[in-house]
């Protein structure tokens, strides 16, 4: 009996309560929140009052969060700028932040050395840990200076 009072107490919820239950787990992006309350069969109208009185009360704010959101995976320090701008994207975030090459190049290092670790023969086969990085999204430019350094041959080197 209690099973089926928390299913209509669910379905019952006002926009604006569903959108709470949902900034309860991580922050969303406007795009994000629009998609789901959609998802939840709210109407456009409900939606778009609750997102006015989100933004209001400052719970969707997608500059602070893209902000977050970057900061988050730059201090992970395994992806490059290219993965980590798809991901945002993915959320509707603007993405106007840049790891400077430098580091996108250290990064890059460290993670085909974690990876050397564990599969030793990536560093012999120069399309295996360029498709590595790549997968991480660091730029042809950044691949090719860190696979350099970790001194992985290129197989066709006048190309």
């Amino acid at each position: 009996m209690a099973y089926y009072q928390n299913r209509t107490k669910k379905t019952e919820r006002s926009c604006y309560e569903a959108a709470l239950h949902l900034l309860k787990y991580r922050g969303q992006s406007e795009m994000e929140m629009c998609r789901k309350l959609k998802e939840r069969n709210y109407g456009e109208k409900d939606i778009e009052e609750t997102l006015k009185k989100l933004k209001h009360y400052g719970y969707v704010d997608d500059e602070s969060l893209a902000e977050d959101v970057f900061r988050s995976f730059r201090s992970r320090r395994c992806y490059g700028n290219t993965y980590i701008l798809q991901k945002m994207k993915a959320r509707g975030l603007p993405c106007p932040y840049r790891i400077p090459e430098e580091e996108e190049r250290d990064n890059a290092f460290r993670v085909l050395a974690g990876r050397a670790k564990v599969m030793p023969s990536i560093l012999k086969n120069y399309r295996k840990a360029a498709a590595f990085l790549l997968r991480r999204g660091f730029s042809s430019s950044v691949i090719h200076s860190a696979l350099a350094e970790a001194g992985v041959e290129d197989e066709f080197p006048n190309w």
